[in-house]
Order: structure tokens, then C-alpha cells, then sequence
């Protein structure tokens, strides 16, 4: 509630700080023994281990899920793992405190059978929190035209050059992360209405190299004129 009302641009120095955070609050607040489900793990939050390890440390179980087979986990970094979407994950039902993930959301091609899946999984009162690139902010928005032209990868690699679309980028669906989104497969599945927080720092800058440096400074000062969070990049919620 205090991030929600907070206009949180600039402010901060890690998103995975933030989101993590809010994660152990939350198993903080859950009656124990508190069984955590990481969707999408990855090499970590923001592709850095220490919040997911301190996210193991504050959980009593600690479960992962990841579709991308060249990513190996550690020895001790979950208790369960499975190479899996949620849709096709073999998780017990009803048993989940907790579940999270990062820059996953955006990525789902059946929102549908990625909420049914998940309510399936969560215990009655448990909770769903995830951070996605907020389709309403700029990149995002302009992200989507161009996928929806065809042309994101060849733009994806104008600004961020071959190697890093090549390790990182996966194909984006954006059916499932704006407000609208959400609540609708949400209120139909039985969640409660969903919490969001905006968010943006600085790491949008690598989009506009060059002369797009201009474009950059130019939706820095609108950003710092204009104080509107929902319009800020990156969204978290609460369902």
C-alpha cells in the first residue's frame, strides 16, 4: 500500500531490491510453515541471485519453476524445481503460500490457463505477486507496435545490438499485464481484486542509444513533470 501511493521514479537503485522485499514481507506475514513458488526462476530477479537466495532463506520451502532448459539451478537453490511452464508444471494443489515471478507475465501466451493453473496451485488466501513491464509506459507501449508489426526483433536489435536479443529476449505476448488484464481473468477465476505498485528506474536508458538519447531526455523531463505512476515502466501487483 505505501509503494502504491508512493510516485516511485528515480528513487530507487534495484527493482529486484524492491521486489524481493515485498516477497519476504509477505512470507512474513503468512502463517508457517510458508511454502514459496518462484515461476520462471531464471538465473535469479533481474538475473541476480541474492534477492531470490534471501527469498530461500526468509521461505520454510522453496520451490522453482523455468522453461529454459540451459538454465542449470544450484545444488541448494530450491528445494523442488521442475523444467516447466505454470500451465504444464506437476505441482501439488492447493498448497502453495506464496508464488512470484519477474518479467514472466508479459511473456504468457494463454492468460487464461496461466491464472487456472495458478489458482489451482495456491492455497485458499494465498498470494500472487508479480513484477511485468507495465504495457501503458512508453517502451512497453512501443514494444507492443512493433510486435504487432512484426518487427520487434529487428528493432530489439538495432537498439540492443545481436548478442543480447540472442541471450535474452524472448518473444512478448502482452496478454497479461495491464490492470484490465488482470482483473478480468482474475474476478472470473475468484481472486480478489488485484493491488498495483509503479516503478521505474534507470535501465531504460539502454533502449535509446545515439541520437535516441534525445527521446530519452525528452520522456525524462515529461516523467519528472507529469507525475503519473501508472504511466511509469514497470508495474508490480498483487492477486
Amino acid at each position: 500500500e505505501d509503494l502504491g501511493r508512493q510516485y516511485n521514479y528515480l528513487n530507487f537503485s534495484s527493482y529486484a531490491r524492491v521486489f524481493a522485499s515485498l516477497i519476504i514481507g509477505e512470507i512474513k506475514r503468512a502463517e508457517k510453515p510458508v511454502r514459496v513458488l518462484d515461476i520462471g526462476c531464471g538465473r535469479g530477479i533481474g538475473r541476480q541471485a541474492e534477492p531470490q537466495q534471501e527469498i530461500h532463506e526468509a521461505a520454510d520451502e522453496f520451490w522453482g519453476i523455468e522453461p529454459d532448459e540451459t538454465v542449470v539451478p544450484g545444488d541448494d537453490q530450491f528445494d523442488n524445481f521442475q523444467y516447466a511452464l505454470m500451465e504444464t508444471a506437476e505441482l501439488p494443489e492447493n498448497s502453495f503460500d506464496i508464488a512470484y515471478s519477474s518479467m514472466v507475465m508479459e511473456h504468457v501466451s494463454d492468460p487464461q490457463s496461466f491464472l487456472t493453473a495458478l489458482h489451482r496451485a495456491l492455497k485458499p488466501g494465498g498470494s500472487y505477486l508479480f513484477l511485468t513491464p507495465n504495457v501503458h509506459s512508453f517502451i512497453p507501449r512501443v514494444t507492443k507496435l512493433c510486435h504487432d508489426l512484426r518487427i520487434d526483433e529487428f528493432v530489439l536489435r538495432l537498439v540492443q545490438g545481436q548478442q543480447q536479443v540472442e541471450e535474452y529476449h524472448y518473444p512478448v505476448q502482452f496478454k497479461c499485464n495491464s490492470p484490465k488484464q488482470i482483473g478480468s481473468e482474475g474476478e472470473r477465476l475468484g481472486f480478489l481484486p488485484p493491488e498495483f505498485a509503479y516503478i521505474e528506474g534507470s535501465g531504460g536508458r539502454s533502449y535509446f542509444p545515439g541520437p535516441l538519447r534525445l527521446v530519452y531526455a525528452a520522456l525524462k523531463a515529461k516523467r519528472q513533470l507529469i507525475k503519473n505512476p501508472a504511466r511509469l515502466a514497470t508495474m508490480i501487483c498483487k492477486l
